[in-house]
């Protein structure tokens, strides 16, 4: 019997393109690292011209796409590529960029960031694992990592997965999303795991991914009633997750792993979302208070751009709590807090500005499958608020 997983991305709430997971992204010329100009792709010849020297690297692979045919929505897979030096000098081997962040690139068994790499010796081989989370709705995908060489005739190597997402498990909502949550309460979010073709659902193990989310979140799992499953399903487990905020203003991410028993989902990665809030709020253009998120308006490199929001301390600490910026991501990015203005004695207001200075090389930071977020920590000396979270998103332009 042939189900369908029906997943649903709240774009209002949580600021996720529903088409973003149909294609991949390719990277624009114009936003590579520090103004670089494409290398051709791995398939391409190298430009003609003399032969290259007989005591250089040579990079050879015997594939750079791999295609997992069907996945369950909501698994992972990975697949390793071997790239080998035939050549007689150490081949210089540096990750680039992948095209979304739900593409795990790993280079001889080690989680890599743009900019690493790793030098092959003549003779010997670098392995790249792609693992690939399917934590979007059915239909194509194809993703993948840019790796760089010191190869005069292969100098870009693209590596790509690709394959189909279908359904049989559905999960309900698919997103564990945990809305507001007050600093002081509890927050919590809910799923079931149902499936109209196994006889049981088990979920064997559970993991949040990230280290300080998991600090924050408990998961529990329970059984589901014959008389409470959905039309359809055949069994189901609840999956309830209770979130305790720790003094960080603003919207958290994450994922949670589960291990489970069915034969065709046995991995299942789901989105965590929600916002946290207090004493401490934030107002101005671009600011979108549900989504945690400042969207700044496109901008060029010879224009710049310049934003003011305004920090709001209500209640008893609004007069002795200051404010102070902690970090700020890319480094291309500004941010700058004015003078705080005592409005009454229960509210406080302090400017700030945040700048994209003229000059700024062009770059894209429009999400996760767009060059990723940029993020201003502020840090407080609220008793009850310790960190102040905005993620940014911006397009800077040549």
């Amino acid at each position: 019997m042939k189900t369908t997983l029906v997943w649903f991305l709240s774009a209002a709430t949580l600021g996720i393109a529903a088409g973003a997971a149909l294609g991949y992204w390719e990277a624009r010329p114009w936003t590579m690292r520090n103004g670089s100009k494409p290398a051709p792709a791995a398939t391409e010849p190298a430009a003609k011209g003399d032969a290259p020297p007989s005591n250089s690297a040579q990079a050879v692979i015997d594939e750079t796409t791999f295609n997992f045919d069907k996945m369950e929505s909501g698994t992972t897979q990975q697949h390793t590529f071997e790239i080998k030096n035939d050549g007689k000098s150490p081949l210089d081997l540096e990750f680039v960029s992948h095209t979304c962040k739900c593409t795990t690139v790993e280079l001889n068994g080690q989680d890599v960031e743009p900019g690493a790499g790793a030098t092959v010796k003549p003779g010997e081989s670098a392995k790249v694992m792609l693992e690939w989370a399917a934590k979007v709705p059915p239909g194509p995908f194809r993703h993948g990592a840019t790796f760089r060489t010191n190869d005069p005739e292969r100098d870009r190597i693209e590596l790509m997965v690709e394959g189909d997402i279908v359904d049989s498990t559905t999960l309900s909502p698919s997103v564990l999303n945990f809305g507001s949550v007050s600093i002081g309460t509890d927050g919590v979010a809910e799923m079931l795991v149902t499936s109209s073709l196994e006889p049981e659902v088990k979920i064997e193990s559970t993991e949040v991914l990230d280290a300080k989310l998991a600090e924050q979140v408990d998961v529990k799992v329970e059984e589901v009633p014959k008389a409470e499953l959905p039309p359809g399903a055949e069994t189901a487990a609840r999956v309830v997750a209770t979130f305790k905020p720790k003094g960080t203003i603003g919207p958290f991410v994450g994922s949670l792993k589960m291990k489970t028993n069915l034969k065709r989902a046995p991995s299942i990665e789901v989105p965590i979302y929600g916002s946290v809030k207090g004493d401490i709020s934030i107002f101005g253009a671009g600011w979108n208070e549900p989504s945690g998120v400042l969207r700044l308006a496109p901008t060029t490199s010879a224009e710049g751009s310049t934003t003011r929001l305004s920090i709001s301390i209500r209640g008893d600490h609004a007069k002795s709590t200051t404010l102070k910026i902690a970090s700020v991501k890319p480094e291309e990015l500004k941010a700058t807090l004015g003078d705080p203005k005592v409005i009454r004695d229960n509210l406080v207001q302090t400017p700030l500005i945040v700048e994209i200075p003229k000059g700024t090389r062009p770059m894209v930071m429009m999400g996760e499958d767009q060059g990723g977020e940029g993020e201003i920590i502020l840090s407080t000396t609220h008793p009850e608020t310790s960190e102040v979270r905005l993620r940014v998103t911006f397009t800077v332009k040549p």
